[in-house]
């Protein structure tokens, strides 16, 4: 099963850390209204034209986000759910160390067995009445999330292989 090293921040700010072997780790920032601040390390693979690729320090995980875009992708290696599942979110904004984004609740994922869905719909109804999202990020929100449904299920790249791709040379990288 992946593991996935993360803690919760209650508005404090986190310093760069360092691995043991010298890389840099990058921290990700995932607001939940109202649930609070998710914060995950990651480490920069590359910047190219898909965006900027993060690779978890612990567990086979694989990120994928643009401040350009309102989604991030997360490749998830699970061994009980293997899956590439998509936050539908505000753009997401470059950090002094690292990264951050407004998670707006929509989730559409596939799933190994090739069923794709759109997860989370309750909550981002609750969030819709409650305020927590305002309504031109919810219109925005459900046409990114039924783009994003229809890129998965027609296996548009960067959507298709490409994440399992790099995930696979990550871990064989870090096994030698």
């Amino acid at each position: 099963m992946a593991e996935l090293s993360f803690s919760v921040m209650s508005g404090r700010s986190c310093e760069k850390a360092m691995n043991p072997d010298g890389r840099s780790v990058l921290k990700l920032r995932k607001i939940k209204r109202p649930g609070g601040v998710f914060v995950y390390d990651f480490q920069l693979v590359v910047e190219d034209d898909f965006g900027v690729w993060l690779h978890a320090e612990r567990g086979d995980v694989l990120l994928l986000l643009s401040p350009q875009r309102h989604w991030v992708a997360w490749w998830v290696d699970d061994t009980d759910d293997r899956r590439l599942g998509i936050d539908i979110c505000l753009a997401p904004e470059r950090k002094h160390d690292g990264w951050s984004y407004v998670d707006l609740e929509l989730d559409p994922v596939r799933h190994e067995s090739g069923m794709t869905e759109v997860e989370d719909s309750d909550e981002f109804a609750d969030a819709c009445r409650s305020g927590w999202i305002r309504p031109e990020d919810a219109r925005r929100a459900h046409e990114t999330a039924l783009a994003m449904e229809t890129a998965l299920r027609n296996r548009e790249e960067p959507l298709c292989d490409e994440g399992w791709r790099r995930l696979a040379v990550l871990h064989e990288r870090d096994i030698l």
